[in-house]
Formats: structure tokens, sequence, C-alpha cells
């Protein structure tokens, strides 16, 4: 699969030709450029973990709602801390996964990879 990218806002499409228009920018045809072996690879790699997580964050978001649930039952001590732990070590592996996702989008890996130009 070739991969192709904007040269204006850095939208990158896939397929065997550039699109005719960019739909991010309005940019034509011309301005795309086809990214080469390694670049593709590197490119679908971060688009496979960020993907990953986003689906991390979708599922602690689950987690924490279930957690939440049981605090509000309020059964007991023992329930409410774990209860309690699991919120709290959630907030910190979300903290930890969208830090490293900003990291990256400073150092630009994502800038051409997020189609959406938005973290998760």
């Amino acid at each position: 699969m070739k991969i192709w990218r904007c040269e204006v806002c850095g939208y990158l499409h896939d397929g065997e030709e550039p699109p005719d228009i960019c739909p991010k920018c309005g940019a034509p045809k011309e301005k795309f450029a086809l990214l080469d072996e390694e670049e593709a690879e590197m490119m679908m790699d971060a688009r496979n973990t960020k993907e990953k997580y986003r689906e991390i964050l979708k599922r602690l978001d689950e987690i924490e709602q279930l957690a939440n649930e049981g605090l509000e039952l309020d059964l007991d001590e023992g329930c409410n801390q774990i209860f309690n732990k699991t919120v709290q070590d959630i907030g910190g592996i979300q903290k930890r996964v969208r830090d490293e996702l900003a990291e990256h989008a400073q150092e630009c890996i994502w800038v051409k990879v997020a189609s959406d130009g938005e973290l998760p």
C-alpha cells in the first residue's frame, strides 16, 4: 500500500494515487508526496500504536465507570478501598498515556500520522 502526504497540511492518504484534492486543506493532487518504504512503514507502525493507545483509554474509561458504580454501592470499607484505588490507578495510567501521546505530537510523530489533528 502506498502512502501519500499532503505537503501543505500533513494529511496522509492510502492508495495507489493521491487524491485529486486534499480532503483536509483542499490542496491539489500535485502537493502530495509519496512516502518512501521506510517512512511508510514508520507511519503504519505509528498509526497502529496510536490506535492501541485510543483503545486502552477507551477501556480504562469503562473500568473507571465500573469502579465509580461500585463506589456508589458503598458496600463496605474493603470494597470501597479497592474501587477507590482502581480509580486512582486508572487516572495515573491515563495521564501517562496522554503524556506519551503529547510527547510524540511535540516531536511531530503523530502530526504526520493524525489526519484529524487531535489527541485522544
